[in-house]
């Protein structure tokens, strides 16, 4: 009777352990997997993005940084941050002159520019709007490349006020008769103005690079500028998360770009961002932009812009 009562007793527990076993197993198991294919999900968005483990320094002469800045993307204000980054960090920003400046350059004129940065001291930052040069090409390291971009129809909108009115400095203002320069950016299209049914091909080209085929308003030339990203730049920033952006500089170039974001909140800065704004922008109706957007070549800058939008996200996911 007691051995019976013995071997109840150990049934009993081996029930209750293999219970215990089943529940936790049911319950942790599937939590396991769910974790590990958000894992799994959150690395195959970025399949196609090959950094190397995110070794964005790698074969890069981190001697120099080339901001080869894109117009009306915030340029100015982050000229300002990196000169005064340079001040507080201890290296040199310069955005030297150039007689007739053109962004597109030969193969001279790109060797050229090539030998002149190898000439100046290290811990130097070189900022003018320039196409993107391949270093790589003339047996060269290629120097930390840098930029920021901006929503494609706000920059439009920018550069098209800035070309009639400047900014409040007063410099931008082109030539034009008095009619064209009222016109808002409905009117423009309504009027079929070449000027927004074939927007100037602007943004691509500063990534895609020095090839003929860049100034072509092409999908060849919103690839081969991804591309270049991948392979050739540490960063592109986009102005409407500025903040954001600037932060990463911090992160992932502490060396020229430590404190950043507080210089460019300090508030001597306020100045600037009035001086630069652009003047007498109109607002422009959504069956405008929509024209722009799915009509005119900004559709392709679109393209970047996104592309540039979700390499951020996983930078910052990262190193945030």
């Amino acid at each position: 009777m007691a051995l019976r009562r013995l071997f109840r007793r150990k049934f009993n527990v081996t029930v209750l352990i293999c219970i215990f076993c089943f529940v936790a197993f049911v319950t942790i198991f599937p939590l396991q997997n769910r974790k590990q294919a958000k894992r799994l999900s959150s690395d195959s968005k970025h399949e196609n993005i090959p950094r190397q483990d995110l070794e964005l320094l790698k074969d890069k002469d981190e001697r120099f940084v080339v901001y080869n800045r894109v117009p009306k993307c915030g340029s100015m204000s982050m000229t300002t941050v990196c000169y005064r980054a340079g001040g507080v960090n201890g290296f040199k920003v310069a955005s030297p002159y150039e007689n007739g400046e053109k962004q597109a350059k030969t193969e001279e004129e790109q060797e050229e520019f090539i030998n002149f940065l190898h000439q100046q001291p290290p811990g130097y930052l070189y900022i003018r709007h320039q196409y993107f040069i391949d270093f790589t090409r003339f047996n060269s390291k290629q120097p930390i490349y840098i930029n920021m971009i901006r929503d494609p129809i706000a920059r439009f909108e920018s550069f098209y006020y800035f070309s009639r009115f400047g900014n409040e400095r007063g410099g931008g203002a082109g030539r034009m008769s008095d009619v064209r320069r009222q016109e808002g950016i409905d009117e423009c299209i309504q009027n079929n103005r070449q000027e927004c049914s074939k927007p100037y091909w602007q943004m691509v080209p500063y990534f895609c690079g020095q090839d003929p085929g860049c100034m072509s308003r092409s999908q060849w030339a919103v690839d081969k500028a991804k591309e270049n990203i991948k392979k050739h730049y540490v960063f592109v920033g986009i102005l409407e998360d500025l903040d954001t952006s600037l932060r990463l500089l911090e992160a992932i170039l502490p060396k020229y770009f430590k404190n950043a974001l507080n210089i460019y909140h300090n508030p001597e800065n306020e100045r600037l961002k009035f001086e630069t704004h652009t003047k007498n922008k109109k607002k422009t109706s959504e069956a405008a932009k929509e024209f722009l957007k799915t009509q005119t070549s900004i559709k392709l800058e679109y393209d970047l812009y996104l592309f540039v939008q979700n390499e951020l996200n996983y930078l910052r996911a990262i190193y945030l």
